[in-house]
């Protein structure tokens, strides 16, 4: 089965419906507007503004980076600012390499935005070959840092974005399964 038959009589495919914050994504739910601010997010009053133009225009979901436990912790600032203004947009939490920031911004987001592959490590381009057991144990190891940010996210009932591409592969990936399109 091709991906799209045709371009003039599409058909989704069948996914399960993710709740972020007040909009449903998925499911049979319409396809969602998402864009994401450009400010400095410790700029906590371009970043309330910039979220409230997009959220004007239509915008259903916004993405703000925090690329720092400062930035994650500040969240918290701009999402009430947010809602004293009366925007209810949902705000998600973009992260990159940190698990401390992706679990301080799990504290004031609808939702957080992780890489697996840079969540707990940042890419070195070193060539390693891992034996069955250095594998295992490098698993583990992810596996102890990501676990703390899965269980606030279900405590707090809130989605959480586990997606990958191939340029935040981990080191780890590509020394297993080479450098392949």
């Amino acid at each position: 089965m091709s991906y799209c038959a045709s371009p003039f009589n599409y058909h989704r495919r069948a996914t399960r419906e993710v709740i972020v914050g007040r909009v449903g994504v998925g499911g049979a739910n319409p396809i969602r507007v998402q864009s994401m601010i450009t400010c400095d997010t410790m700029d906590t009053e371009a970043s309330i503004a910039q979220t409230k133009e997009l959220a004007d225009a239509g915008c259903e979901i916004v993405r703000i980076t925090a690329p720092t436990v400062k930035d994650a912790a500040n969240l918290q600032h701009i999402v009430r600012g947010l809602r004293e203004r009366g925007c209810d947009v949902p705000i998600v939490a973009d992260i990159h390499f940190k698990p401390d920031a992706a679990m301080e911004a799990a504290k004031w987001v609808d939702k957080v935005r992780i890489n697996p592959g840079n969540y707990a490590d940042s890419k070195k381009f070193k060539i390693i070959e891992y034996t069955d057991e250095q594998y295992a144990a490098e698993i583990e190891r992810i596996r102890q840092r990501f676990t703390p940010l899965v269980l606030l996210c279900k405590e707090r009932g809130i989605a959480m974005r586990i997606g990958t591409n191939h340029g935040s592969l981990s080191d780890r990936i590509l020394n297993r399964y080479g450098d392949t399109p």
